[in-house]
């Protein structure tokens, strides 16, 4: 009998180079874009501004992304997702490099919205270029593989990003929390995004799958209807209702359910990211026992007795069950965008991409706001229920999709 270790092996030989590549760049970009997130709070208190300040312009970089949502798709459609990718991260350094150097706050207003906006057109632009790069058969590996490296890049960056102004300040000898050492620091952004787009510059190869002799019905239509990518779009909407119900909260919840120190709340965090990047290498063996369809809907149902678990009040069980919804979660979400992609012809992958991400993000952003209200009168246990049902609900429709795929063998051929 074939080991795991060696079907895992025998999978990662026959990823084509092209995938490769894109892969790298995720993960350079995602270094980049996790060290920005640890450092750029902190340069802005460098220069004065206030708690206040630092919320508006993490709400001007989410509206970017709810308001330029469909644009972005229609563009990534119509530019191919390779050069939308490209584009995208052009953008998102040129806005780094206006954010450094802004004089006044309306400045820091423009430049974010640049930079929120570039950013979700070069992230959304990743998964329909590997689904043009992969066979069918392919991509719930490959886009399990690109999830557990974007969870596990992020812990990396944070770590790095924690000493980078400590460095940039005995190269400038300033003190660490100036605004030279933090602006020194975050330049890294701009350089670690410049070299990202060198892995995926020049021609990359497509694949294509040619419909061999099966009927017609089978294939994939060449255009959806506005219902239909809603309809496809549905599962990101309950994902986000649930990871907004309690993910804003969670270190809220450990500290206020427990009495946990902020360390140990911190590690409680760290040990459910971990879960995840585990949990977005899992799918794949899933899926490839089960169906796609099918694999996704059960690992996405995993989320709903794990969520269960932390209405315990033994601590260990708790974070069984959160570790559990992390793992569950990272393992269904890329199935799922695999099983979007292989349904929705490639003239829409961009649009489909981006109304998901657009409905997963105003569902988070509602359940937030409502439970945000919510806990403070009746405690945690009916969000967690709540998150629960909304993880359910995402099973059972992604369950319900009735999807047209593309069959036939694989052929590779040099983009046009």
């Amino acid at each position: 009998m074939i080991s795991a270790a060696s079907t895992f092996r025998l999978s990662l030989a026959r990823i084509p180079i092209a995938v490769w590549r894109i892969l790298f760049h995720s993960f350079l970009y995602g270094f980049a874009l996790s060290i920005a997130d640890i450092l750029f709070n902190f340069y802005l208190v460098s220069q004065g501004y206030t708690v206040n300040d630092v919320g508006l312009l993490s709400m001007v970089s989410r509206a970017a992304g709810m308001l330029m949502g469909l644009p972005i798709g229609w563009l990534i459609d119509r530019l191919g997702p390779q050069k939308a990718m490209i584009a995208g991260v052009v953008g998102y350094a040129l806005g780094w490099v206006a954010l450094l150097q802004a004089p006044v706050l309306l400045w820091l207003i423009v430049a974010q919205f640049v930079v929120g906006a570039c950013y979700l057109l070069a992230a959304t632009a990743v998964t329909p270029l590997l689904a043009q790069v992969t066979s069918e058969a392919q991509r719930p590996f490959v886009f399990g593989m690109n999830a557990s490296a974007t969870l596990v890049v992020g812990l990396l960056g944070s770590a790095v990003g924690g000493v980078l102004p400590t460095l940039a300040a005995g190269i400038v000898a300033v003190d660490p929390q100036s605004t030279t050492a933090y602006r020194l620091a975050l330049t890294t952004v701009i350089g670690l995004s410049v070299v990202a787009l060198l892995p995926v510059l020049t021609r990359i190869p497509v694949a294509i799958e040619s419909s061999g002799a099966q009927s017609a019905d089978l294939a994939v239509p060449s255009r959806h209807s506005w219902s239909m990518l809603i309809w496809l779009a549905m599962p990101s909407f309950l994902l986000g209702i649930g990871g907004g119900a309690i993910l804003p909260f969670q270190n809220l919840f450990f500290r206020d359910q427990f009495g946990l120190s902020d360390a140990s709340v911190g590690m409680a965090l760290a040990v459910a990211s971990v879960g995840g990047g585990i949990g977005a290498l899992v799918g794949a063996p899933v899926v490839r026992r089960i169906g796609l369809q099918r694999g996704a809907a059960l690992l996405r149902l995993g989320a709903t007795p794990a969520m269960l678990l932390m209405l315990t009040p033994w601590l260990p069980l708790a974070i069984i069950g959160f570790f559990a919804r992390g793992f569950f979660v990272a393992a269904s979400y890329p199935m799922n965008d695999a099983l979007v992609m292989g349904a929705t012809p490639p003239s829409q992958r961009g649009l489909a991409m981006s109304l998901m991400s657009l409905l997963w993000a105003g569902g988070w952003a509602v359940s937030a706001v409502i439970w945000g209200w919510v806990a403070p009168m009746f405690g945690y246990w009916p969000q967690i229920v709540a998150a629960a049902m909304a993880y359910a609900l995402s099973a059972l429709t992604i369950l319900s999709l009735r999807l047209q795929r593309s069959v036939g063998q694989t052929t590779v051929q040099e983009q046009a």
